[in-house]
């Protein structure tokens, strides 16, 4: 019974040097000079592939409490992380500083800060960017490294700042707020909201640029390949514009006017709608859009009690007189249906089945005095 017993604790001293040697091993590769010095390359690739873009580190130390990195890319764009690292929870809570004023998507000069917290499973960034003389706000949690959820706020960016960068002619002092919120971002499964206003000072009408580019709806959601992965949509906008003028550039229209509008996006690869209620020209409005694989396959929209004298103007025109419009328009593979009515004090105009834009405005036109 006794030899068993030394036998037992021979055993579990051995089990325990062999614990404890384990342990000291590990701590010699991950926190020490010479481990970091082996890491080194493993860290470099893992954030080549992470970010996208070769990247050479400048400094790395990791010790059982604390980190720091500095890395740049190709472009010699600066990243730097520091913060306390836990050995026991294997998490992080460190600040960072990214400087892409060399070379970015938005060929802009950024420079962003903020806060890392979490771990490999599961990791929040919270941090702004100055841009277009505003700021912008952003949270995000991160799945092994992916997205899961976003939310950005932008705070007074400068739209004729905003403008000039998309290289659009525009002259207006306006200041656009929003707020995004998403989730389920890595399961293609998206959730959330949008919230966007704006608010103009003054607004001069500028010549509108046809620049011969056409938005393809399709290409949001395509890959590098061209192929379109599965995902499921869910999302609300609500929309105040007090000077619908500064979307002259987008809509090609010389747009005058305010409106609010509240939407709702849902539906799939296979079939998405758009559903819209807005009180534009002081009308009470409903659309719908269809969009079939991806492609526009159905639009209508219903305009009660359109204000004569406010839709004249929301084209830039001054209304011939006063009275309430109300439109319906219904589309379905690119054949056009309107159908609706103009009453004033003096005339009553009633018509149907035309096929164009202009020929119903001529008919309108023609019974106004």
């Amino acid at each position: 019974m006794k030899t068993a017993f030394i036998r037992m604790s021979h055993y579990g001293l051995k089990i325990s040097l062999a614990v404890f040697a384990l342990i000291a091993i590990l701590y010699l590769i991950l926190f020490t000079p010479i481990g970091n010095r082996q890491m080194k390359p493993l860290v470099e690739r893992k954030l080549s592939v992470l970010l996208q873009t070769p990247v050479n580190i400048d400094d790395f130390s990791l010790t059982h409490n604390k980190l720091n990195l500095d890395f740049h890319d190709t472009h010699q764009n600066t990243f730097h992380v520091q913060g306390g690292f836990s050995l026991i929870t294997l998490t992080l809570h460190a600040v960072y500083q990214v400087d892409l004023s060399h070379s970015n998507a938005l060929k802009l000069p950024l420079k962003t800060s903020g806060v890392l917290n979490g771990g490999y499973r599961t990791m929040s960034a919270q941090g702004s960017v100055n841009i277009f003389e505003g700021i912008i706000n952003y949270r995000t949690q991160l799945s092994h490294f992916n997205p899961s959820d976003l939310y950005v706020s932008l705070n007074h960016i400068d739209y004729q700042s905003l403008m000039t960068w998309l290289e659009y002619p525009h002259r207006s002092s306006t200041f656009l707020n929003a707020e995004i919120d998403l989730h389920g971002l890595n399961r293609r499964d998206i959730e959330g909201d949008v919230i966007l206003d704006t608010h103009t000072k003054n607004f001069i009408p500028s010549e509108i640029v046809d620049d011969n580019s056409s938005f393809d709806f399709l290409s949001l959601f395509t890959d590098d390949q061209g192929l379109i992965q599965p995902f499921h949509l869910n999302l609300t906008l609500n929309a105040s514009v007090d000077e619908l003028g500064i979307l002259e550039q987008f809509a090609m229209l010389p747009l005058r006017g305010s409106a609010n509008l509240s939407s709702t996006l849902q539906g799939d690869q296979e079939r998405l709608v758009l559903d819209t209620r807005t009180d534009i020209a002081k009308s009470v409005t409903h659309a719908r859009v269809h969009w079939k694989k991806l492609r526009p396959f159905y639009f209508y929209a219903d305009v009660k009690h359109a204000d004569a004298d406010a839709l004249f103007h929301l084209f830039s025109k001054k209304s011939p007189t006063r009275g309430s419009i109300s439109l319906n328009v219904e589309s379905l593979s690119n054949a056009i249906h309107y159908r609706g009515n103009f009453t004033s004090k003096v005339t009553h105009l009633n018509f149907d089945n035309t096929t164009t834009h202009e020929r119903m405005l001529q008919d309108m036109l023609k019974v106004i005095p």
